[in-house]
Protein backbone atom coordinates (compact mmCIF):
# COMPACT_ATOMS: atom_id res chain seq x y z
CA UNK A 1 0.00 0.00 0.00
CA UNK A 2 1.03 3.37 -0.89
CA UNK A 3 -0.38 6.73 0.27
CA UNK A 4 1.08 10.40 -0.60
CA UNK A 5 2.36 12.65 2.04
CA UNK A 6 -1.03 15.20 2.99
CA UNK A 7 0.66 18.68 1.81
CA UNK A 8 0.49 21.60 4.20
CA UNK A 9 -2.60 23.14 2.97
CA UNK A 10 -2.02 26.74 4.58
CA UNK A 11 0.87 28.16 3.32
CA UNK A 12 -0.58 31.43 4.74
CA UNK A 13 -0.76 30.63 8.30
CA UNK A 14 2.64 32.28 9.07
CA UNK A 15 1.12 35.94 9.30
CA UNK A 16 0.63 35.62 13.11
CA UNK A 17 1.32 36.97 16.65
CA UNK A 18 4.69 34.73 16.87
CA UNK A 19 7.25 34.67 14.26
CA UNK A 20 9.43 31.48 13.69
CA UNK A 21 12.16 33.15 15.66
CA UNK A 22 10.18 33.42 18.53
CA UNK A 23 9.75 29.98 18.56
CA UNK A 24 12.84 28.97 18.35
CA UNK A 25 13.93 31.10 20.98
CA UNK A 26 11.33 29.54 23.28
CA UNK A 27 11.70 25.63 22.04
CA UNK A 28 14.20 25.22 24.79
CA UNK A 29 12.53 26.21 27.82
CA UNK A 30 12.94 23.68 30.75
CA UNK A 31 16.01 21.83 29.32
CA UNK A 32 14.10 21.01 26.03
CA UNK A 33 16.24 20.85 22.74
CA UNK A 34 18.75 19.15 20.44
CA UNK A 35 19.82 15.94 22.61
CA UNK A 36 21.69 14.31 19.74
CA UNK A 37 24.40 15.45 17.37
CA UNK A 38 23.27 16.44 13.63
CA UNK A 39 24.90 15.23 10.82
CA UNK A 40 28.12 16.80 10.06
CA UNK A 41 27.04 17.38 6.11
CA UNK A 42 24.33 20.12 4.96
CA UNK A 43 21.29 18.76 4.28
CA UNK A 44 18.72 19.19 1.40
CA UNK A 45 14.93 18.94 1.99
CA UNK A 46 13.86 15.85 0.42
CA UNK A 47 11.74 17.52 -2.03
CA UNK A 48 15.70 18.51 -4.21
CA UNK A 49 17.88 16.70 -6.33
CA UNK A 50 19.97 14.10 -5.03
CA UNK A 51 22.99 13.59 -6.41
CA UNK A 52 25.65 10.65 -5.63
CA UNK A 53 26.55 11.30 -2.13
CA UNK A 54 24.89 13.89 -1.22
CA UNK A 55 22.62 13.91 1.69
CA UNK A 56 18.66 14.12 2.11
CA UNK A 57 16.71 14.95 5.00
CA UNK A 58 13.73 13.70 6.12
CA UNK A 59 11.80 14.79 9.11
CA UNK A 60 9.10 13.08 11.23
CA UNK A 61 6.75 15.65 13.21
CA UNK A 62 5.04 14.10 15.94
CA UNK A 63 2.54 14.30 19.04
CA UNK A 64 1.32 12.09 21.68
CA UNK A 65 -1.32 11.49 24.68
CA UNK A 66 -3.16 14.62 23.10
CA UNK A 67 -6.33 13.16 25.56
CA UNK A 68 -9.31 15.22 23.62
CA UNK A 69 -7.16 18.37 24.55
CA UNK A 70 -7.72 20.86 21.47
CA UNK A 71 -8.15 24.14 23.15
CA UNK A 72 -5.28 26.05 25.42
CA UNK A 73 -8.54 25.23 28.08
CA UNK A 74 -9.22 23.98 31.60
CA UNK A 75 -12.75 22.22 31.11
CA UNK A 76 -12.57 21.17 34.81
CA UNK A 77 -11.67 24.93 36.01
CA UNK A 78 -13.67 26.42 33.38
CA UNK A 79 -10.56 29.00 32.03
CA UNK A 80 -7.27 28.91 29.71
CA UNK A 81 -4.98 26.06 31.16
CA UNK A 82 -1.71 26.98 33.05
CA UNK A 83 0.41 25.15 35.29
CA UNK A 84 3.53 25.18 37.33
CA UNK A 85 6.16 25.30 33.81
CA UNK A 86 3.43 27.81 32.31
CA UNK A 87 3.14 24.76 29.72
CA UNK A 88 0.28 25.43 27.39
CA UNK A 89 -1.96 22.24 26.21
CA UNK A 90 -4.02 21.47 22.78
CA UNK A 91 -3.68 20.32 19.66
CA UNK A 92 -4.27 23.74 18.14
CA UNK A 93 -1.05 25.03 19.78
CA UNK A 94 0.75 22.08 18.68
CA UNK A 95 -0.47 22.74 14.95
CA UNK A 96 0.98 26.20 14.86
CA UNK A 97 3.96 24.53 15.36
CA UNK A 98 3.97 21.93 12.63
CA UNK A 99 2.45 24.06 9.90
CA UNK A 100 5.63 26.44 11.26
CA UNK A 101 8.13 23.43 10.83
CA UNK A 102 6.73 22.68 7.70
CA UNK A 103 7.32 25.93 6.30
CA UNK A 104 10.39 26.50 7.24
CA UNK A 105 11.90 22.88 6.31
CA UNK A 106 9.50 22.48 3.03
CA UNK A 107 6.31 20.47 3.59
CA UNK A 108 7.13 17.71 1.27
CA UNK A 109 9.98 16.32 3.00
CA UNK A 110 7.72 16.11 6.34
CA UNK A 111 5.76 13.60 7.77
CA UNK A 112 3.70 13.99 10.46
CA UNK A 113 2.18 11.12 12.96
CA UNK A 114 0.41 10.64 16.70
CA UNK A 115 1.20 7.99 18.74
CA UNK A 116 -1.94 7.27 20.26
CA UNK A 117 -4.48 7.96 23.39
CA UNK A 118 -6.31 10.48 21.60
CA UNK A 119 -9.95 10.24 21.99
CA UNK A 120 -10.38 10.14 26.08
CA UNK A 121 -9.38 12.75 28.90
CA UNK A 122 -11.46 15.57 28.65
CA UNK A 123 -15.34 16.45 29.09
CA UNK A 124 -15.08 16.88 25.03
CA UNK A 125 -14.14 13.86 24.08
CA UNK A 126 -16.31 12.50 26.92
CA UNK A 127 -19.13 14.39 25.29
CA UNK A 128 -19.30 13.22 21.76
CA UNK A 129 -18.64 9.41 23.14
CA UNK A 130 -21.04 9.22 25.42
CA UNK A 131 -23.60 12.69 25.42
CA UNK A 132 -24.02 13.17 21.55
CA UNK A 133 -22.04 10.09 20.85
CA UNK A 134 -20.28 9.70 17.26
CA UNK A 135 -21.93 6.38 16.93
CA UNK A 136 -25.18 8.03 16.48
CA UNK A 137 -23.80 10.62 13.49
CA UNK A 138 -21.83 13.52 15.03
CA UNK A 139 -18.28 14.02 14.05
CA UNK A 140 -15.51 13.38 17.11
CA UNK A 141 -14.27 16.63 17.32
CA UNK A 142 -10.47 15.42 17.56
CA UNK A 143 -11.20 14.07 14.21
CA UNK A 144 -12.01 17.52 13.02
CA UNK A 145 -8.87 18.64 14.75
CA UNK A 146 -6.57 16.27 12.97
CA UNK A 147 -7.73 16.40 9.83
CA UNK A 148 -6.91 19.81 9.69
CA UNK A 149 -3.58 19.37 11.14
CA UNK A 150 -2.97 17.22 8.32
CA UNK A 151 -1.57 13.70 9.68
CA UNK A 152 -0.15 11.06 7.75
CA UNK A 153 -0.75 8.41 9.92
CA UNK A 154 -1.19 7.64 13.96
CA UNK A 155 -1.16 4.75 16.00
CA UNK A 156 -3.32 3.66 18.58
CA UNK A 157 -3.25 4.48 22.47
CA UNK A 158 -4.62 1.96 24.97
CA UNK A 159 -7.41 4.56 26.14
CA UNK A 160 -8.69 4.36 22.08
CA UNK A 161 -10.72 1.54 23.91
CA UNK A 162 -11.74 3.35 26.73
CA UNK A 163 -15.54 4.04 25.17
CA UNK A 164 -16.01 0.89 22.97
CA UNK A 165 -15.01 -0.87 19.30
CA UNK A 166 -18.28 0.62 18.04
CA UNK A 167 -17.11 4.17 19.32
CA UNK A 168 -13.44 3.59 18.07
CA UNK A 169 -14.39 2.33 15.10
CA UNK A 170 -16.65 5.58 14.06
CA UNK A 171 -13.86 7.77 15.20
CA UNK A 172 -11.76 5.62 12.41
CA UNK A 173 -13.97 6.46 9.48
CA UNK A 174 -14.25 9.96 10.35
CA UNK A 175 -10.25 10.22 10.02
CA UNK A 176 -8.68 11.26 6.51
CA UNK A 177 -4.94 9.14 7.96
CA UNK A 178 -5.04 5.52 8.72
CA UNK A 179 -5.14 4.75 11.62
CA UNK A 180 -2.57 1.86 12.67
CA UNK A 181 -2.08 -1.16 14.83
CA UNK A 182 0.07 -3.83 13.96
CA UNK A 183 -0.61 -5.55 17.61
CA UNK A 184 -4.28 -5.70 17.57
CA UNK A 185 -5.41 -8.62 16.08
CA UNK A 186 -8.95 -10.37 16.07
CA UNK A 187 -9.63 -13.13 18.45
CA UNK A 188 -11.11 -15.52 15.59
CA UNK A 189 -8.75 -15.23 13.14
CA UNK A 190 -5.32 -13.85 14.70
CA UNK A 191 -5.15 -11.17 11.61
CA UNK A 192 -4.38 -7.62 12.57
CA UNK A 193 -8.12 -5.93 13.32
CA UNK A 194 -6.63 -2.24 12.43
CA UNK A 195 -4.27 -1.41 9.45
CA UNK A 196 -0.93 -2.63 10.67
CA UNK A 197 1.33 -0.32 8.40
CA UNK A 198 1.25 2.04 5.89
CA UNK A 199 4.13 3.43 3.17
CA UNK A 200 4.34 7.15 2.28
CA UNK A 201 6.12 7.94 -0.67
CA UNK A 202 8.50 11.02 -0.30
CA UNK A 203 8.96 12.13 -3.53
CA UNK A 204 12.52 13.84 -4.87
CA UNK A 205 13.56 15.76 -8.73
CA UNK A 206 15.21 13.39 -10.86
CA UNK A 207 15.32 10.59 -8.49
CA UNK A 208 13.89 7.77 -6.59
CA UNK A 209 11.49 8.80 -4.30
CA UNK A 210 12.00 7.86 -0.68
CA UNK A 211 9.74 4.75 0.43
CA UNK A 212 8.97 5.42 4.72
CA UNK A 213 7.11 2.60 6.05
CA UNK A 214 5.01 3.51 9.15
CA UNK A 215 4.38 0.88 11.83
CA UNK A 216 2.03 1.06 14.65
CA UNK A 217 1.71 -0.20 17.95
CA UNK A 218 0.21 -0.25 20.94
CA UNK A 219 0.67 -1.50 24.62
CA UNK A 220 -0.74 -4.86 25.14
CA UNK A 221 -2.23 -3.83 28.47
CA UNK A 222 -5.63 -3.21 26.75
CA UNK A 223 -6.28 -6.73 27.24
CA UNK A 224 -6.21 -5.87 31.12
CA UNK A 225 -7.00 -2.45 31.21
CA UNK A 226 -10.47 -2.92 28.54
CA UNK A 227 -10.90 -6.27 29.32
CA UNK A 228 -14.86 -5.56 29.53
CA UNK A 229 -14.51 -3.81 26.05
CA UNK A 230 -12.20 -6.79 24.10
CA UNK A 231 -12.33 -10.01 25.46
CA UNK A 232 -13.44 -12.42 22.81
CA UNK A 233 -12.71 -9.49 20.30
CA UNK A 234 -9.45 -8.52 20.30
CA UNK A 235 -6.17 -9.65 21.57
CA UNK A 236 -2.68 -8.31 22.12
CA UNK A 237 0.27 -9.71 21.27
CA UNK A 238 3.49 -7.81 23.03
CA UNK A 239 5.38 -4.84 20.95
CA UNK A 240 8.71 -6.27 20.41
CA UNK A 241 7.08 -9.97 19.43
CA UNK A 242 4.83 -8.58 16.64
CA UNK A 243 7.57 -5.65 15.27
CA UNK A 244 9.58 -9.10 14.70
CA UNK A 245 6.64 -10.21 12.85
CA UNK A 246 6.07 -6.93 10.51
CA UNK A 247 9.48 -4.88 10.23
CA UNK A 248 10.49 -7.47 7.78
CA UNK A 249 7.06 -7.53 6.01
CA UNK A 250 7.88 -3.71 5.51
CA UNK A 251 11.12 -4.01 4.20
CA UNK A 252 9.59 -6.71 1.78
CA UNK A 253 7.17 -4.75 0.22
CA UNK A 254 9.65 -1.75 -0.14
CA UNK A 255 10.31 0.38 2.55
CA UNK A 256 13.43 2.54 2.63
CA UNK A 257 13.34 3.86 5.77
CA UNK A 258 10.82 2.01 8.59
CA UNK A 259 9.41 4.70 10.86
CA UNK A 260 7.50 2.99 14.59
CA UNK A 261 4.76 5.22 16.22
CA UNK A 262 4.52 3.26 19.35
CA UNK A 263 2.16 3.77 22.26
CA UNK A 264 4.90 2.30 24.66
CA UNK A 265 6.97 3.77 27.16
CA UNK A 266 11.08 3.28 27.59
CA UNK A 267 11.78 2.25 31.05
CA UNK A 268 11.24 -1.67 30.19
CA UNK A 269 8.97 -1.89 33.06
CA UNK A 270 4.94 -2.95 33.35
CA UNK A 271 2.11 -1.83 35.59
CA UNK A 272 0.67 -5.58 35.80
CA UNK A 273 3.47 -7.54 37.14
CA UNK A 274 3.17 -11.21 35.94
CA UNK A 275 -0.68 -10.64 34.57
CA UNK A 276 1.01 -11.18 31.13
CA UNK A 277 3.65 -12.29 29.17
CA UNK A 278 4.47 -8.85 27.73
CA UNK A 279 6.26 -5.52 28.21
CA UNK A 280 4.34 -2.24 28.64
CA UNK A 281 7.15 0.15 27.80
CA UNK A 282 8.90 -1.87 25.62
CA UNK A 283 10.19 0.45 23.03
CA UNK A 284 13.77 0.88 23.99
CA UNK A 285 13.47 -2.96 24.07
CA UNK A 286 12.51 -2.05 20.52
CA UNK A 287 14.53 -0.43 19.12
CA UNK A 288 17.20 -2.47 21.04
CA UNK A 289 16.22 -6.04 19.53
CA UNK A 290 14.26 -5.71 16.24
CA UNK A 291 16.55 -5.12 13.24
CA UNK A 292 15.85 -2.57 10.18
CA UNK A 293 13.97 0.03 12.30
CA UNK A 294 14.72 3.57 11.84
CA UNK A 295 13.30 5.84 14.07
CA UNK A 296 10.63 5.61 17.02
CA UNK A 297 7.49 7.82 17.70
CA UNK A 298 6.72 7.25 21.28
CA UNK A 299 4.10 7.71 23.46
CA UNK A 300 2.04 6.73 26.78
CA UNK A 301 4.36 7.38 29.55
CA UNK A 302 3.85 10.82 29.67
CA UNK A 303 7.55 11.98 29.48
CA UNK A 304 9.81 13.66 27.38
CA UNK A 305 12.82 12.02 25.69
CA UNK A 306 15.25 12.84 22.88
CA UNK A 307 17.72 10.03 22.63
CA UNK A 308 19.27 7.13 20.22
CA UNK A 309 19.75 3.54 21.39
CA UNK A 310 21.75 0.77 19.61
CA UNK A 311 20.67 -2.13 18.03
CA UNK A 312 22.07 -5.00 19.35
CA UNK A 313 21.46 -7.00 16.22
CA UNK A 314 23.24 -4.31 13.79
CA UNK A 315 24.89 -1.44 15.68
CA UNK A 316 23.20 1.42 13.89
CA UNK A 317 21.53 3.82 16.37
CA UNK A 318 17.38 4.32 16.30
CA UNK A 319 16.33 7.40 16.98
CA UNK A 320 13.81 7.35 19.65
CA UNK A 321 11.63 10.57 21.20
CA UNK A 322 8.62 11.03 22.97
CA UNK A 323 7.20 14.70 23.30
CA UNK A 324 5.14 15.89 26.42
CA UNK A 325 1.49 15.12 26.75
CA UNK A 326 -1.71 16.91 25.88
CA UNK A 327 0.25 18.97 22.85
CA UNK A 328 2.62 20.72 25.11
CA UNK A 329 5.36 19.27 23.02
CA UNK A 330 5.91 18.19 19.32
CA UNK A 331 8.30 16.13 18.89
CA UNK A 332 10.64 16.80 15.81
CA UNK A 333 13.13 13.61 13.98
CA UNK A 334 15.38 14.03 11.18
CA UNK A 335 16.53 11.31 9.23
CA UNK A 336 19.50 12.31 6.68
CA UNK A 337 19.79 9.68 4.08
CA UNK A 338 22.51 9.18 1.10
CA UNK A 339 22.03 6.64 -1.57
CA UNK A 340 23.73 3.24 -0.62
CA UNK A 341 24.69 0.52 -3.79
CA UNK A 342 21.88 2.51 -5.33
CA UNK A 343 19.28 2.50 -2.14
CA UNK A 344 17.99 5.04 0.01
CA UNK A 345 19.73 4.28 4.03
CA UNK A 346 19.85 6.82 7.10
CA UNK A 347 22.91 7.91 8.01
CA UNK A 348 22.42 9.64 10.85
CA UNK A 349 19.39 11.43 12.96
CA UNK A 350 18.55 13.75 15.24
CA UNK A 351 16.05 14.67 17.79
CA UNK A 352 14.44 17.79 19.33
CA UNK A 353 11.59 19.00 21.36
CA UNK A 354 9.29 22.08 20.26
CA UNK A 355 7.33 23.95 22.96
CA UNK A 356 4.12 24.95 21.67
CA UNK A 357 3.46 27.78 24.55
CA UNK A 358 5.87 29.94 22.39
CA UNK A 359 2.59 30.25 19.69
CA UNK A 360 -0.54 30.76 18.82
CA UNK A 361 -3.43 28.39 18.37
CA UNK A 362 -4.09 27.21 14.78
CA UNK A 363 -6.86 29.20 13.27
CA UNK A 364 -7.85 26.19 11.51
CA UNK A 365 -7.87 23.62 13.98
CA UNK A 366 -10.30 26.27 16.00
CA UNK A 367 -12.05 27.22 13.60
CA UNK A 368 -12.72 23.47 13.20
CA UNK A 369 -13.64 22.57 17.02
CA UNK A 370 -15.41 25.69 17.82
CA UNK A 371 -19.11 24.29 17.54
CA UNK A 372 -18.09 21.19 19.57
CA UNK A 373 -15.87 23.10 22.39
CA UNK A 374 -19.12 25.97 23.05
CA UNK A 375 -21.37 22.88 23.45
CA UNK A 376 -19.27 21.14 25.81
CA UNK A 377 -18.85 24.19 28.14
CA UNK A 378 -22.50 24.78 28.29
CA UNK A 379 -22.98 20.73 29.07
CA UNK A 380 -19.96 21.06 31.90
CA UNK A 381 -21.24 24.12 33.59
CA UNK A 382 -24.61 22.53 34.06
CA UNK A 383 -25.48 22.92 37.96
CA UNK A 384 -26.68 19.19 39.03
CA UNK A 385 -26.58 19.64 42.65
CA UNK A 386 -25.68 21.71 46.03
CA UNK A 387 -23.10 20.88 48.27
CA UNK A 388 -23.36 22.20 52.06
CA UNK A 389 -19.57 22.72 52.39
CA UNK A 390 -16.06 22.40 50.11
CA UNK A 391 -14.53 18.89 49.57
CA UNK A 392 -11.02 19.60 48.86
CA UNK A 393 -8.84 16.17 47.09
CA UNK A 394 -5.31 17.91 48.05
CA UNK A 395 -4.37 15.67 50.45
CA UNK A 396 -5.94 12.68 49.50
CA UNK A 397 -2.55 11.19 48.51
CA UNK A 398 -1.54 10.74 52.51
CA UNK A 399 -5.08 10.84 54.28
CA UNK A 400 -8.74 10.89 54.91
CA UNK A 401 -10.81 13.08 52.56
CA UNK A 402 -14.42 13.90 51.99
CA UNK A 403 -13.58 13.82 48.51
CA UNK A 404 -12.50 10.94 48.24
CA UNK A 405 -14.90 9.46 50.43
CA UNK A 406 -17.44 11.21 47.97
CA UNK A 407 -15.94 9.08 44.90
CA UNK A 408 -16.01 5.63 47.24
CA UNK A 409 -19.55 6.35 48.70
CA UNK A 410 -21.15 6.45 45.23
CA UNK A 411 -18.93 3.69 43.91
CA UNK A 412 -20.21 1.41 46.49
CA UNK A 413 -24.04 2.81 46.26
CA UNK A 414 -23.71 1.70 42.69
CA UNK A 415 -22.65 -1.62 43.06
CA UNK A 416 -25.44 -2.30 45.95
CA UNK A 417 -27.90 -1.39 43.22
CA UNK A 418 -26.54 -3.66 40.67
CA UNK A 419 -26.51 -6.27 43.23
CA UNK A 420 -30.49 -5.57 44.50
CA UNK A 421 -32.14 -9.11 44.01
CA UNK A 422 -29.17 -11.13 43.80
CA UNK A 423 -27.99 -13.74 45.96
CA UNK A 424 -25.24 -11.55 46.73
CA UNK A 425 -27.20 -8.52 47.68
CA UNK A 426 -26.19 -9.24 51.70
CA UNK A 427 -22.90 -8.97 51.34
CA UNK A 428 -20.96 -5.55 52.14
CA UNK A 429 -19.63 -3.45 49.68
CA UNK A 430 -16.20 -2.45 49.90
CA UNK A 431 -14.51 0.24 47.73
CA UNK A 432 -11.13 1.51 46.16
CA UNK A 433 -10.90 5.17 44.99
CA UNK A 434 -7.28 6.18 43.81
CA UNK A 435 -6.69 10.08 44.00
CA UNK A 436 -6.26 10.94 40.62
CA UNK A 437 -6.13 14.59 40.79
CA UNK A 438 -4.97 16.52 43.77
CA UNK A 439 -6.35 19.35 42.15
CA UNK A 440 -9.85 18.91 42.50
CA UNK A 441 -12.63 19.84 44.78
CA UNK A 442 -16.16 20.22 45.10
CA UNK A 443 -17.18 23.93 46.14
CA UNK A 444 -19.97 24.68 48.71
CA UNK A 445 -23.12 25.70 46.77
CA UNK A 446 -23.85 25.26 43.42
CA UNK A 447 -21.90 21.94 41.78
CA UNK A 448 -21.25 21.79 38.07
CA UNK A 449 -20.52 18.73 36.00
CA UNK A 450 -17.13 19.78 35.86
CA UNK A 451 -16.74 19.76 39.46
CA UNK A 452 -18.00 16.49 39.93
CA UNK A 453 -15.62 15.25 36.60
CA UNK A 454 -12.52 16.76 38.15
CA UNK A 455 -12.61 14.21 41.12
CA UNK A 456 -12.28 11.68 38.63
CA UNK A 457 -10.79 12.56 35.22
CA UNK A 458 -10.45 8.75 34.15
CA UNK A 459 -13.21 6.85 32.73
CA UNK A 460 -13.06 4.12 33.85
CA UNK A 461 -15.26 0.88 34.19
CA UNK A 462 -16.64 0.29 37.91
CA UNK A 463 -16.14 -3.24 38.81
CA UNK A 464 -17.61 -5.33 41.64
CA UNK A 465 -15.19 -8.06 42.40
Amino acid sequence: MSTDPTPDSTPGFLASAATRRQLLSLAAVGGVGLTTVRVAAPATAATGPATNGETVRLTVLGTTDLHGNVFNWDYFNNREYDDRAHNDIGLAKASSVIKMRRADLGAASCLTLDAGDTIQGTPLAYYYAKIDPITSGSTHPMAAAMNAVGYDAAALGNHEFNYGIDTLRAFEKQLDFPLLSANTVDWNTGSPAFKPWVIKTVKLVDEKPIRVGILGLVTPGVAIWDKANVEGRLTFPGIVEQARVMVPRLKAAGADVVIVSAHSGTNGKSSWGDALPYVENASRILAEEVAGIDAILVGHSHVEVATKVTNKQTGKDVLVCEPLYWGMRVAEMTLSLQKVRGQWQVVDSSAQLWNANAVPEDPAVTGAVKAAHEKVLGYVNGVIGSCTEAMSAASSRYEDTAAMDFINFVQAGAVKAALAGTPEAGLPVLSIAAPFNALAAIPAGDVTIRDVAGLYIYDNTLLGI
